[in-house]
C-alpha cells in the first residue's frame, strides 16, 4: 500500500504504467478504481498518478465537512510528497472542479489541464439530485438500490438498455470492500455543492482543454460552456456522444481528444 500525509490525513495513492506522468482526480464518492477501465489504455503512455481523495477509497476518512480547497492542497501535496511537477492533469466531475482549485491555488503543480465532465458552481437540479442521493445513503438503502437510482444520471440509453449487464455491473460495485462510506460521502458532497469561484477562473493561465458530451445531463455542455468562457485561451470540445461517464461508456472518442490535448 501507497500512503503520504496531507496535514495529518493519510491519502491512499498508486502509480501504474510508464511514460510521461499524468494525474488522474477522481469525483465524487469515487476512488481510484473510477479509472481502471481506461487505466489500461492510458499507461501505455503515461505513467499514471492516481488517488483516493479524503473520505473515499483507502484514504482516511476525517469528520466533514470537507472544502474543495481542502482536496486541492491534498493532491498539491501527493505531488510534492511524488517531488514530481508539474505535471499534466485529468479531472472527472468533482475532481474536476478539485483541479479548477488546483489551477488558482497550486498553478505550479499542473502543466496542462482536462477538465472533464464537470461543472463551476451547482444547479438547482444538481442540489435536488445530490439531497436525494444523501438521504438514501443516510436511509441505509440497500447498494444495487442505490446505485440504480444514480445510474441513469451518468450513462446513456446504449448502456441502460442491457439490464443484464447494468445489473451485473451494479452488483459488482455494491461488493466492493473500498466502497465510500455515507459519512465520507456527505462530507464530499458539502464541498463540492458550495464551490464557486467564477469569477476568479479568468486568472488561470495553464492549458486547458474542457471536454464534455452531448448527452451529458448531469454536468451539461453549457456548464462547460460557461468555464470555457471564463478561462482565457482555453479549448472546448463538446463529443456528440456520451453523457457523464463518457470516459467509460466511449473511451476512445474521450481518450483520442485528451491525448490530442496532452501530445
Amino acid at each position: 500500500m501507497a500512503e503520504f500525509d496531507s496535514a495529518g490525513v493519510k491519502l491512499h495513492y498508486e502509480i501504474t504504467g510508464s511514460g510521461p506522468e499524468l494525474l488522474l482526480i477522481s469525483g465524487l464518492g469515487a476512488s481510484r478504481k473510477s479509472w481502471l477501465p481506461v487505466l489500461p489504455q492510458l499507461s501505455e503512455r503515461h505513467t499514471c498518478i492516481t488517488f483516493d481523495n479524503r473520505g473515499a477509497g483507502l484514504s482516511d476518512v476525517p469528520p466533514g465537512p470537507y472544502t474543495i480547497e481542502q482536496m486541492s492542497d491534498d493532491t498539491a501535496a501527493l505531488l510534492a510528497h511524488l517531488g514530481t511537477g508539474p505535471v499534466p492533469a485529468v479531472g472527472w466531475s468533482m475532481g474536476g472542479v478539485i483541479l479548477q482549485a488546483l489551477l488558482l491555488d497550486h498553478p505550479d503543480t499542473v502543466s496542462r489541464a482536462v477538465l472533464l465532465s464537470t461543472l463551476p458552481s451547482y444547479t438547482d437540479v444538481q442540489h435536488a439530485w445530490l439531497d436525494g442521493l444523501l438521504a438514501l445513503r443516510a436511509a441505509g438503502v440497500d447498494p444495487v438500490v442505490l446505485g440504480t437510482s444514480g445510474i441513469a444520471w451518468g450513462f446513456t440509453p446504449y448502456t441502460l438498455t442491457d439490464h443484464t449487464a447494468v445489473y451485473a455491473a451494479l452488483q459488482l460495485g455494491a461488493a466492493d470492500p473500498e466502497a465510500t462510506s455515507a459519512a465520507g460521502f456527505a462530507a464530499q458532497a458539502a464541498a463540492i455543492r458550495v464551490f464557486d469561484r467564477r469569477p476568479e477562473l479568468s486568472a488561470i493561465t495553464t492549458p486547458v482543454l474542457v471536454l464534455v458530451g452531448a448527452e451529458d445531463v448531469l454536468t451539461p455542455p453549457s456548464q462547460s460552456l460557461e468555464i470555457a468562457e471564463r478561462i482565457s485561451g482555453s479549448r472546448l470540445v463538446v463529443l456528440p456522444r456520451g453523457g457523464h461517464g463518457m470516459v467509460v461508456e466511449f473511451p476512445n472518442p474521450v481518450l483520442a481528444a485528451i491525448e490530442g490535448f496532452l501530445g
